[in-house]
């Protein structure tokens, strides 16, 4: 039977990883959050030679391996001059548009952890294209004490804060992805089933999907692995929060696998019949890694969180925190545990019965039909 996790336990996790600063090139923190969740007997952790983090259950024989890839940054902005207290900053990924044109609150972090954030304000939008970091433009930043080139700054929004079903945070895209991947790991661990699941916590997705293109570059996760992505997508009206977790069978650029995706679909029908909604859609919001990996040629699918103020981008057009639905997260971990059962015996939807071998009475009527 499909079940939900703890809703306490999840939360917990949310706090742990969405409370961390992070940013396309600034991902330590982010890392270093799940790392600290996954510190778990049977979780076998390893770093790539561009410190992305590699989270692995194994047991018993499973069928196929599993890949879940989430990245860990979120759009930022990087000192790139500083003069005393002000300084240019350069926009690194997704933010686009009117919110730019406003004055913003943001926090100034330094790599060094040690060093405390302090508040600042960018403004004075210049737009100055670079495509290599997904960048629009450049924009003056001032701060509390001297700037330094490097640092970098997130918004000024709630890291994880909590009203009724709703989650704020200023970078559920994709810091509540890599959550639910984290808490599947960890029920995956406590479980029986048969699994070789890894976590793909990737960096700079943000700016040009650049972690995932280098696992795929670098056959970092097995050819035979089952790709997943777990994102926080823009919400659209026909796939809209608090209904459940999203099967997402595309984004704006690519139709994923079927071959991947009917694993979701079993899963989800078993999660439908003990109570746990969910929904598929197209969701072309924008591009997801799930596409990095159908280019490279492995089996992959998706799922997605509805993100509303998706990039924080708020309904005037000013910057606010991203709103998930905690429901939506539990249900997303309920059904990637169910799909790695599924994986593990193969399992069809119920549905795949009417596309089997066609009964040979109604062969015979229609090989017997009286033509005029």
């Amino acid at each position: 039977m499909a079940r939900l996790p703890d809703a306490e336990a999840t939360l917990a996790t949310l706090r742990a990883i969405g409370s961390a600063p992070t940013a396309p090139y600034h991902e330590h923190r982010a890392l270093a959050a799940v790392r600290g969740v996954l510190t778990h007997d049977g979780i076998e952790l390893r770093e790539d030679a561009h410190r992305q983090l590699f989270a692995s259950v194994r047991r018993g024989s499973p069928r196929r391996p599993i890949a879940l890839v989430a990245h860990t940054d979120h759009p930022a902005f990087e000192v790139v001059s500083a003069y005393g207290h002000e300084g240019i900053a350069r926009v690194l990924g997704g933010f686009r548009g009117r919110v730019l044109e406003d004055a913003t609150g943001v926090l100034v972090h330094a790599d060094d952890a040690a060093v405390p954030p302090v508040r600042g304000i960018v403004d004075r939008f210049v737009p100055d294209l670079d495509p290599i970091h997904n960048s629009p433009g450049r924009m003056r930043i001032r701060a509390e004490r001297d700037l330094v080139v490097g640092e970098w700054a997130t918004l000024d929004l709630p890291a994880c804060d909590l009203d009724g079903d709703d989650l704020r945070m200023v970078a559920a895209d994709d810091l509540a992805g890599c959550a639910i991947v984290a808490d599947v790991l960890l029920e995956l661990a406590a479980s029986d089933v048969p699994v070789d699941v890894t976590g793909v916590f990737t960096r700079a997705e943000e700016t040009g999907l650049y972690g995932a293109r280098i696992v795929a570059e670098d056959d970092a996760i097995a050819r035979d692995a089952i790709v997943i992505s777990v994102e926080a997508s823009r919400a659209l009206p026909h796939a809209a929060p608090g209904n459940g977790i999203v099967v997402r069978s595309g984004d704006l650029n690519n139709t994923f696998s079927n071959e991947a995706e009917r694993f979701l679909r079993a899963a989800a029908e078993r999660l439908r019949r003990d109570g746990i909604p969910t929904q598929r859609a197209l969701l072309d919001g924008g591009t997801c890694e799930a596409s990095t990996f159908v280019v490279h040629g492995w089996d992959t699918t998706a799922i997605a969180l509805p993100n509303v103020n998706y990039h924080d981008r708020g309904p005037d057009d000013r910057f606010a925190p991203e709103v998930v639905r905690l429901s939506d997260v539990r249900g997303g971990i309920a059904l990637l545990v169910e799909t790695a059962r599924a994986i593990a015996e193969d399992a069809r939807e119920a549905w795949w019965t009417t596309a089997g071998p066609v009964p040979e009475q109604v062969r015979e009527v229609l090989r017997n039909e009286r033509r005029s």
